[in-house]
């Protein structure tokens, strides 16, 4: 018996020390980038997800695309923000995009280039750190578009102002940054007006299906923008870990886009932040605690068809309801008919205490019989339910022939012994 209580101890401590462990916090990391706005960006997503789930999430700025892909890919963080031209990684899933990220591609004004050979072939360019989404953009443009990558000198972030053009993926920018590019303007892939007519900014995009044409309006720059300037952008995406669980990954989606008013104030191309997308034109798999948080978007059966439903199901509570009061209405009818017949089959139960001879007798059991054929008749042409009242009925009438039979004996002359 010791032993047993023993043994039954150890079970109930294990299965406590495992609730224990089951609730206790989890704890994720986010990587942000050196640059806001995707370090603020970063930053308000931990807070928001610390203060509305049971997750602690902590933040850690990170240092551009690859790195970020590299501490996601071994453990070292849960979650990071990198551009959807970012090369695909199989322990990497996106969880949503977050905002467009629009080229910005300046050049000094000492030049006036109309096609990208004319912008780059010779010069000095900076594209972003080394193994950032921009560099690799760049990089590949000038395979794409043929053009000799060894006339071009590519400067660092300490000599970006040295740089005769400057490529940056970035939100709009502020009045303060354009302080600091005196002297620079602002090259289009194209006038706005051939958008939609096979422009240089579409051919890009085809090379590349990620990106999108973006036009930045007239004078949203000041004089940076006499004109509107046709470019292209790519949607900044939120990235996690491919192992983390389908209940954690949907409960982070759920909450990000039921706070989302926390992270539209960040940026105005934000506003758009929590928008159905298209899975396909991401560069990385589809986590599937987002997709199943996704789908809950795509109108199923019932919401495709709630209107029709809607009538179809009043129809038919119509119709059941109508069939209930049919049906209680004929069964309080045969309800009633039973009732008469159990009046009659009590008049006569108060009948045979006055019986004073044997036609009598003969009299009442004739009666009983007839109430109880015509009774058998209405239930065998379903007039009459054959339930517990009908049950009832008939033992009246077997109570009746039996006190009859006793009055008959009574009445009958005794045999002389």
């Amino acid at each position: 018996m010791s032993r047993n209580k023993s043994l039954a101890g150890l079970a109930l401590s294990v299965i406590l020390f495992l609730l224990s462990s089951c609730q206790q916090e989890q704890s994720f990391m986010i990587l942000g980038n050196i640059e806001d706005p995707q370090h603020q960006i970063a930053d308000t997503i931990a807070k928001v997800i610390s203060r509305n789930t049971k997750f602690e999430m902590t933040i850690k700025a990170g240092l551009g695309n690859l790195s970020n892909l590299d501490s996601i890919r071994n453990g070292r963080a849960d979650f990071a923000i990198v551009d959807n031209f970012a090369p695909i990684s199989p322990e990497v899933n996106a969880v949503l995009p977050l905002y467009p990220q629009v080229l910005h591609v300046v050049h000094k004004g000492h030049f006036k280039p109309e096609t990208l050979h004319e912008l780059l072939e010779g010069r000095k360019i900076f594209a972003g750190i080394e193994g950032s989404g921009t560099m690799r953009f760049v990089e590949q443009l000038l395979v794409d578009y043929g053009i000799n990558a060894t006339t071009i000198d590519f400067v660092g972030i300490y000599d970006i102002f040295e740089a005769d053009v400057i490529f940056s993926f970035t939100d709009l920018l502020r009045f303060e940054e354009l302080k600091d590019l005196e002297g620079y303007r602002l090259f289009s892939f194209d006038e706005a007006s051939r958008l939609g007519h096979g422009s240089l900014a579409e051919g890009i995009c085809l090379r590349y299906p990620q990106f999108e044409p973006f036009v930045i309006p007239k004078e949203l720059y000041g004089r940076y923008t006499e004109n509107p300037v046709l470019t292209v952008k790519v949607d900044a995406l939120l990235v996690c870990r491919a192992d983390l669980s389908v209940d954690e990954v949907y409960e982070i989606s759920k909450i990000l886009n039921e706070q989302k008013q926390s992270l539209v104030g960040i940026n105005p191309l934000l506003a758009d932040f929590g928008h159905h997308f298209d899975p396909d034109q991401l560069s990385f798999n589809l986590h599937p605690g987002a997709q199943n948080y996704l789908n809950r978007y795509e109108p199923g059966f019932l919401e495709r068809y709630a209107d029709v439903l809607s009538v179809v199901l009043t129809i038919i509570f119509a119709l059941i309801s109508a069939g209930y009061s049919l049906k209680e209405f004929q069964n309080s009818k045969k309800k009633n008919k039973i009732d008469a017949f159990y009046q009659a089959i009590q008049l006569i139960i108060n009948e045979i205490k006055t019986v004073d001879s044997i036609e009598h007798v003969s009299k009442l059991r004739q009666r009983i019989d007839e109430l109880r054929e015509t009774t058998l008749s209405l239930v065998i042409d379903e007039k009459l339910a054959a339930n517990e009242s009908f049950s009832i009925f008939l033992n009246l009438c077997t109570q009746a022939q039996t006190e009859l039979a006793s009055k008959e004996a009574d009445l009958r002359p005794k045999k002389q012994a």
